[in-house]
C-alpha cells in the first residue's frame, strides 16, 4: 500500500464520524459516571482510560492526514488549514496541562497559614521511629486503588519490620463510624469523651492522643478543647486545656480566656465529672477516659457516594488487620520500633505560604445559606489582597480561586478552602482557539468571494 493511500484511508470522513461519534459516546458514559458516583471515578475509568487516549490519537491523526491529503495547498485552503491546526492546538495544551499541570485544593484557618495544596492522587507513606520521636520515611509510593485495587490474593505490600504491611481490601465508598478502643501499650497517647454543652451547643466527642506528649484538638468554633500538656500562659482565645496524669485516673484543666493570656481557672476531675469553664454558660463533662487508647473504625460499604463517605484500605502486620480511612494515620508497634502508615492524598508545595487574615460570608435574608464569601489573606511579595467567589488571585503561574469554607456547629466560620490551579496548557489552547477562530472567519470570507465571483457575468 502506497503513502497516498495510507494518508486517504487516515483522512477518511468515514474515520471521521467513527471518532467523532466514539468521543461523544465517551463523553456521554463520562456524563453518566460522574452523576452516578463522583468526577474521580469518571476522571479513572472514562476521561482518563486508554479508550479515550485511543480516539483523541486517532482523532489527531485524522485532523494531520486531511491536511497532508490537500498538499499542495491553495489559498482557498487555508480556513480549512487554520481551522485544523486549532483544534490540533486545543489538544496539544490539553495535553500540556494534564501531564504538567496543578489542580488541588487548600484549607487555610482564620489567623492560619499554608503552603500546601491537596491533589486527587493518593500515596502510602510509612515513617519507623526507634524512639516514639524522630521518625523517619522507608517507604513511599503513589498509588491508584480506585483503578488497581488490592485483593487478599493480590495485595498490595511495602516494607515493615519484622513483617511487610499488606494491603489487602480496598473500598471506595463507605461510611465510618470512630471507635477507641483501650490498649495498654505505654507509647500510645489518653483518650477522652467529653460532652459539652449550654443552651445552644450539645458536642459530644472523642480527643484521641497520638503519643503522650501530643496535643489532639476539637475545635468548635468560639471556642477550642485540648487533650494533652497545657502551656504555662494563653494565647489570647477561648481554650479548655486537660491533661492527663500519672495516677491514671486524674485529669487536671486549665482554662484561658480572649481577654487575657493567664489562666482563668484550673482545677482536677475524673470520669464523670464536671466543670464549667466560665464563659458561654459551657459546661464541660468527661464521659469516658482511657489512660492509653488507639482508633479504630467500623465501616459499612455503600455503593454509591454520599457527603458522609470516603475511601478506606485494609492494612495487616503482624496478625493485625485494621481499617485505614483516606488521610488517616495508623500507628502500629513491635519490641523495636513505631511504624506510622498513611494513605492520604497527595500534597504540593506552592512555594510561598497563603496566611487567612480575615473571613465573611454574606447570607440570603432569613436563611442561613451563604449568599457570597471572601477571604483576606496575606501573601509575601502580594501583601495583603482579597479574593472572592468571582475575583481570583494570580500569582507566580497559579491561580487562587475562593471555592468554599468551614464553619463551627455554631455557624461560625472557622476556614477558607481555596482552589488553586496552574495550567501551563492554557495559552497554547487560547491560541487554538484563536487561529480556528481565523479559520472559520476566513471560510466565511472565501464563500462570500466565491458567491460574488459567480454572480459576475461577462
Amino acid at each position: 500500500m502506497s503513502f497516498r493511500s495510507i494518508i486517504k484511508s487516515l483522512a477518511s470522513i468515514k474515520l471521521a464520524v467513527v471518532v467523532i461519534a466514539s468521543i461523544a459516546t465517551l463523553t456521554a458514559i463520562g456524563t453518566f459516571v460522574e452523576a452516578k458516583y463522583d468526577a474521580k471515578m469518571a476522571e479513572t475509568f472514562v476521561y482518563r482510560s486508554v479508550w479515550m487516549f485511543a480516539v483523541m490519537i486517532i482523532f489527531a491523526i485524522n485532523l494531520i492526514a486531511v491536511m497532508v491529503d490537500r498538499w499542495p495547498w491553495q489559498k482557498h485552503h487555508a480556513s480549512f488549514v487554520m481551522a485544523h491546526i486549532g483544534i490540533l492546538l486545543i489538544l496539544l495544551g490539553a495535553l500540556v496541562t494534564m501531564s504538567t499541570g496543578l489542580d488541588g485544593s487548600m484549607r487555610v484557618g482564620i489567623g492560619e497559614e499554608n503552603r500546601y495544596i491537596t491533589l486527587p492522587g493518593t500515596q502510602i507513606i510509612i515513617y519507623s521511629s526507634f524512639d516514639g520521636s524522630k521518625f523517619t520515611k522507608i517507604f513511599e509510593s503513589d498509588v491508584n486503588f480506585l483503578k488497581n485495587p488490592p485483593t487478599a490474593e493480590k495485595p498490595f505490600t511495602a516494607p515493615g519490620e519484622p513483617t511487610p504491611f499488606v494491603f489487602s481490601d480496598y473500598k471506595p465508598y463507605v461510611l465510618p463510624q470512630r471507635k477507641v478502643i483501650e490498649d495498654a501499650n505505654p507509647l500510645l497517647g489518653a483518650a477522652l469523651r467529653f460532652q459539652i454543652r449550654n443552651d445552644r451547643v450539645n458536642v459530644v466527642e472523642w480527643l484521641v492522643q497520638r503519643n503522650p506528649q501530643q496535643v489532639d484538638t476539637h475545635d468548635f468554633g468560639p471556642a477550642q478543647i485540648h487533650l494533652g500538656p497545657a502551656p504555662q500562659v494563653g494565647r489570647g482565645a477561648n481554650e479548655i486545656y486537660i491533661t492527663p496524669q500519672s495516677d491514671k485516673k486524674t485529669l487536671k484543666y486549665k482554662v484561658f480566656t480572649s481577654k487575657s493570656l493567664d489562666v482563668s481557672k484550673e482545677g482536677s476531675i475524673e470520669e464523670g465529672g464536671a466543670f464549667q469553664p466560665g464563659w458561654m454558660g459551657l459546661e464541660l463533662k468527661v464521659l469516658r477516659f482511657h489512660p492509653s487508647a488507639r482508633e479504630d473504625w467500623d465501616i459499612k460499604e455503600k455503593e454509591t457516594p454520599t457527603p458522609l463517605t470516603v475511601e478506606a484500605i485494609q492494612v495487616e502486620f503482624q496478625g493485625r488487620k485494621q481499617w485505614m480511612l483516606l488521610n488517616d494515620t495508623l500507628k502500629f508497634f513491635t519490641d523495636k520500633a513505631v511504624f506510622f502508615v498513611t494513605y492520604a492524598n497527595q500534597r504540593y508545595d506552592i512555594g510561598f505560604p497563603i496566611r487567612l487574615k480575615d473571613f465573611s460570608v454574606d447570607r440570603y435574608q432569613g436563611t442561613t445559606r451563604a449568599s457570597a464569601y471572601k477571604s483576606q489573606v496575606e501573601i509575601p511579595g502580594v501583601g495583603e489582597h482579597e479574593i472572592s467567589m468571582n475575583e481570583p488571585l494570580k500569582h507566580e503561574g497559579l491561580t487562587i480561586y475562593q471555592s468554599s469554607f468551614q464553619e463551627s456547629p455554631t455557624g461560625q466560620p472557622t476556614a477558607s478552602i481555596f482552589s488553586i490551579n496552574k495550567d501551563p496548557g492554557r495559552w497554547i489552547k487560547y491560541l487554538g482557539s484563536l487561529v480556528m477562530s481565523i479559520g472559520v472567519i476566513l471560510l466565511f470570507y472565501f464563500k462570500k468571494r466565491k458567491s460574488a465571483k459567480a454572480g459576475v457575468r461577462p
